[in-house]
């Protein structure tokens, strides 16, 4: 870290994993055990890893033969990996499917930008006929980190239908997923013709392709369900819509989301993968912020500098002309600018009188 940072020898160590946004050795350690387990989170039942990671079961025990002469199947004891696999809580496993591939060409979801999109989507909802029914999802995701969905039915541009809900642990990716699903169950409910359209529109591009192609193995019993009824029932499209672009439904629907976020959590949801994930990444920058709290030399204290596991902004301010360093980093020098000044000009002044010498002998 010395060797990439603009800073004296004489720097704390404790300044260089702050300069650098390095963690301690410990704490990269710890993030790497973090990232391992959301990577066996996502394994199918059937990998050989995720079957080491389950707990062992209780023995049984025959009455008709002697104890000392039954032998235990299962070790009871956790190994590395178990305790690895136990850092997160416990998550749906996805299953290993095939990747989906359309037999025919489908138009991609987004082919222009934002704006164009908008205006086209508008003029789209007037070319539809009178039985069509418009399907508007959302998912939403509090400052408090609660996941909630919301949908809206919509049949020649007016609303006949909504709903909304909570999930469990989750991510906004996986309340997009979950509101495009509920709705298109209220609108088979609605639906009075086997030939009738239905369209889901929503305002996220990656569960749209997920609900088009292969499933996201977060939410993927979702994904999978969705594809199932697509199928099954047939007239079902997926669209999207750009979000906060004065779409009626859109922003109905983004309302219902953001209102939903304060119903109470389902009991017995499980999290999902994308917020495993998500905890996987957050918890090592909490550490290492933490860790910076209490390590933090006064001098860094009083200028009140968080800690990131990324490039600190301070790296991107100009440097001092008179020693090509930021003034920041050179705070714990235990020279003084004028010193060193003084000291590098002498220095050149002796090593060039030196030379001077030295060449007139050699040339004598």
């Amino acid at each position: 870290m010395r060797a990439i940072l603009p800073v004296w020898k004489t720097t704390p160590t404790t300044i260089l994993h702050r300069e650098s946004g390095i963690p301690p050795i410990d704490q990269l350690l710890d993030a790497r055990r973090l990232r391992f387990s959301a990577r066996l989170k996502s394994l199918d039942e059937s990998h050989p890893l995720a079957s080491r990671t389950h707990p062992p079961r209780q023995h049984t025990y025959h009455d008709l033969i002697k104890r000392r002469y039954q032998m235990q199947t299962e070790n009871g004891f956790r190994t590395r990996l178990r305790r690895t696999d136990e850092l997160l809580a416990p998550c749906a496993r996805p299953k290993l499917v095939q990747r989906r591939f359309q037999q025919e060409e489908t138009v991609p979801l987004q082919a222009a930008s934002k704006e164009k999109t908008a205006s086209a989507f508008l003029r789209w909802l007037q070319s539809l006929d009178t039985l069509t029914l418009v399907v508007y999802s959302d998912g939403s995701l509090s400052s408090e980190g609660a996941a909630s969905y919301g949908f809206t039915i919509h049949q020649n541009n007016i609303p006949i239908s909504d709903g909304s809900g909570r999930l469990g642990p989750a991510e906004v990716f996986d309340a997009e997923a979950t509101g495009a699903l509920e709705g298109l169950k209220a609108a088979l409910n609605l639906r009075e013709l086997a030939t009738q359209n239905i369209y889901i529109c929503l305002d996220n591009l990656a569960a749209g392709t997920c609900l088009r192609g292969t499933p996201s193995d977060s939410s993927q019993d979702v994904f999978l369900e969705f594809q199932a009824l697509a199928t099954s029932y047939g007239a079902i499209q997926v669209r999207w819509v750009p979000g906060h672009s004065n779409i009626p439904g859109n922003e109905q629907a983004d309302k219902l989301a953001k209102a939903a976020s304060s119903l109470p959590e389902p009991e017995g949801a499980q999290p999902t993968l994308a917020y495993l994930r998500r905890i996987a990444r957050q918890k090592p920058k909490e550490a290492f912020e933490g860790w910076w709290s209490t390590s933090a030399p006064e001098q860094y204290k009083r200028l009140n500098l968080k800690a990131t596991t990324g490039c600190p902004p301070e790296l991107s301010l100009p440097r001092d002309p008179s020693t090509g360093t930021s003034p920041h980093t050179t705070r714990d020098s235990t020279m003084s600018m004028h010193a060193w000044s003084a000291h590098a000009t002498d220095l050149k002044h002796r090593t060039t009188s030196f030379t001077a010498e030295r060449y007139r002998r050699d040339i004598g």
